[in-house]
């Protein structure tokens, strides 16, 4: 799992789609100058590095559609934007564009603004990026300017990302020099080995920024790519290599197993699992029976993976596979198994749970059991609640409890989670969840959680007193239950 904010995965998703537009229509800095923006109709936009050109003009009616009362809102706020850029309203263009209703409608409009300038409009236009909120319009916006610049001169700009600070150091750097790597990987990476890597900045955007470079040297030359990943230092390498993988999976998944097969430890088992992650998106089956095949280490990580799509796909072909592998083996990707397939909604989890219930004991039923009442819980916690105190003593059930308990519905109502509690068989378990939830009751209803500690043979004699002794401000998690009282209660 990657260590990453919500926020940063929003950055690379917009650098990933303003790199991908600016690459997707792909011209000189000089086509640029003369082309308009299109956005259905033809709206041009001017300024530095371009000619205005209204609608009405020659130009215009040479690339317009063949419905010429049809114009584009988007190319019109594009060029409105454009008008205000040159009359030196640079926050005003932006504003114009980022106020305007409608999401896809700006995306698309400053997708079109952007494409208009030349290296001294975008960094015209940073200094107002810069003084933006940080938030969605400022990653978004600078991303493209970064991009657009990219295209049109990537070591000028990077020269001049070089001299700014923070996050727009790092942002810009990134931006660009994924950009490059579309058009020129083998000087974006050479770039980012001589001048990028080893000078600081945050660890994961570098692992993100090699791994994209990887990919799209990778669609144009694997063996460089690989050469070139193969000399990384050990913090972006693992990222690149399996960034290569992944794109030649896309290609020739037995093509990358090879490559794969020629890695070692750590990156083999890595590798092997994201084959199987992706290939098994279309072709689960193929996958499932690759994975099979694997005599090393990595292979069930990657059956696991494999399997999980596969489930999502075809319930009942994927359930019946699973019923002819060995326990061992069954145990230690169930868990991942039944996750994916109660993500089909709630329909499917209680065919889920029943099919849980019915394994052997072990290490997979208990981890399943948790997880499956987990995820009904938040879909249907009386029918979840109701199969769970139906379920025999043991392992599994404590399981399914403990995850029960973390339910909102059950820590709102400490009474109830108290009487779950005291039905854990696992008594050590017990008594840990037993206390937690009394906190909460003694904080709600005081003289009722009393009651229950002086009869309750789950706690010490030590506990119930330390229980007691705490003050008000320690109890305190939580307010009324709302006519919630016996909601979920197992019995």
């Amino acid at each position: 799992m990657k260590n990453a904010s919500l926020i940063t995965t929003i950055i690379a998703l917009l650098v990933g789609a303003a790199g991908g537009y600016f690459i997707g229509n792909k011209g000189s800095q000089n086509d640029v100058s003369g082309n308009e923006i299109k956005n259905g109709n033809v709206i041009s936009g001017s300024g530095p590095g371009s000619s205005y050109k209204p609608s009405g003009s020659s130009s215009n009616k040479d690339n317009a559609s063949t419905d010429s009362s049809v114009v584009s809102v988007d190319g019109n706020l594009a060029a409105e934007a454009r008008r205000l850029f040159d009359s030196g309203d640079v926050s005003g263009a932006l504003q114009k564009i980022l106020n305007a209703p409608g999401q896809m409608g700006r995306m698309e409009a400053l997708l079109g603004f952007v494409k208009t300038l030349d290296a001294d409009g975008v960094e015209t236009a940073m200094p107002f990026v810069r003084g933006m909120g940080r938030g969605g319009d400022q990653f978004m916006s600078m991303g493209l300017l970064m991009g657009r610049y990219a295209e049109i001169d990537p070591e000028r700009a990077l020269t001049y990302v070089g001299k700014q600070g923070g996050m727009e150091r790092g942002f810009g750097t990134s931006s660009i020099l994924r950009t490059w790597a579309a058009s020129d990987p083998r000087a974006a990476a050479d770039y980012l080995t001589n001048n990028v890597l080893g000078s600081g900045g945050d660890d994961w955007m570098l692992r993100r920024t090699a791994g994209s470079l990887a990919s799209e040297w990778a669609k144009q030359d694997s063996d460089a790519a690989l050469a070139w990943a193969n000399n990384l230092p050990d913090e972006v390498k693992g990222d690149a290599m399996n960034n290569i993988v992944e794109q030649l999976t896309s290609q020739d998944p037995l093509e990358a197993a090879k490559v794969a097969m020629g890695f070692e430890g750590e990156q083999r088992e890595r590798s092997l699992r994201t084959i199987a992650d992706q290939w098994s998106r279309n072709s689960p089956e193929d996958a499932v029976k690759w994975a099979e095949s694997l005599t090393v280490e990595g292979k069930t990580q990657a059956l696991e993976e494999a399997v999980e799509s596969w489930v999502g796909k075809d319930t009942d072909a994927a359930v019946a596979y699973m019923a002819k592998m060995d326990q061992g083996e069954r145990d230690t990707i169930m868990k991942e198994v039944v996750e994916q397939w109660g993500r089909k909604g709630a329909e499917a989890q209680p065919e889920a749970a029943e099919w849980v219930a019915s394994q052997p004991e072990g290490k997979g039923k208990v981890d399943a059991t948790g997880e499956i009442v987990g995820q009904w819980m938040r879909s249907d916690s009386e029918a979840a609640s109701t199969w769970l105190g139906g379920q025999p003593e043991g392992d599994a059930k404590d399981r399914g409890i403990s995850a029960l308990l973390r339910d909102r519905s059950v820590r709102e109502d400490p009474e109830v989670a108290v009487a779950w509690a005291d039905e854990i068989s696992n008594q050590e378990m017990r008594s840990e969840q037993v206390e937690r939830s009394a906190r909460s009751w003694l904080a709600n209803d005081r003289a009722a959680a009393l009651e229950y500690l002086e009869q309750s043979n789950s706690l010490s004699a030590e506990q119930k007193t330390e229980l007691i002794n705490l003050s008000p401000e320690e109890l305190n998690r939580g307010g009324d239950r709302d006519g919630r009282r016996g909601r979920g209660r197992p019995f």
